[in-house]
């Protein structure tokens, strides 16, 4: 398979984590990201709604070139609400990569638990999750 003159690596890389937070930054003086306000859950006051996120990827033993896809899935129904795409070259499978993809605000149409599914050259890697719970109203 090629993509343009890349030709997509066939080795398969491992997700080591997905980290859902409010903002994600690398600190330009040393490098190191930093993930504030890490969560998995969203109490909502009412639906529809939606929240702009964060999501942290480390990603190992890849080496070559990846088309990568992030899907952002509503569980019950299966439905792909979002999707963000990006490619990465690794030339060393024993170096980390750490990848952070800042979502606009994404929709919450219901009560329920959304996956973001994530993908290399169409091979499904893994996945992490927020549940939004209905809050209850005081009496």
């Amino acid at each position: 398979m090629t993509q343009g003159k890349r030709i997509l690596s066939n080795i398969v890389p491992v997700l080591i984590a997905a980290i859902v937070c409010d903002v994600a930054v690398t600190d330009p003086s040393t490098g190191k990201n930093n993930l504030i306000g890490v969560f998995d859950r969203v109490h909502v006051g009412t639906f529809p709604t939606s929240r702009q996120v964060s999501l942290y990827m480390r990603i190992t033993d890849a080496e070559g070139y990846y088309r990568t896809e992030v899907r952002y899935v509503q569980v019950g129904s299966g439905k792909v609400i979002a999707k963000a795409d990006a490619e990465l070259q690794s030339k060393d499978k024993l170096q980390s990569m750490n990848v952070i993809i800042h979502f606009p605000p994404l929709p919450i149409p219901q009560e329920g638990r959304y996956e973001f599914q994530i993908w290399a050259n169409d091979i499904f890697l893994g996945s992490t999750y927020i549940d939004t719970i209905k809050m209850k109203q005081k009496t």
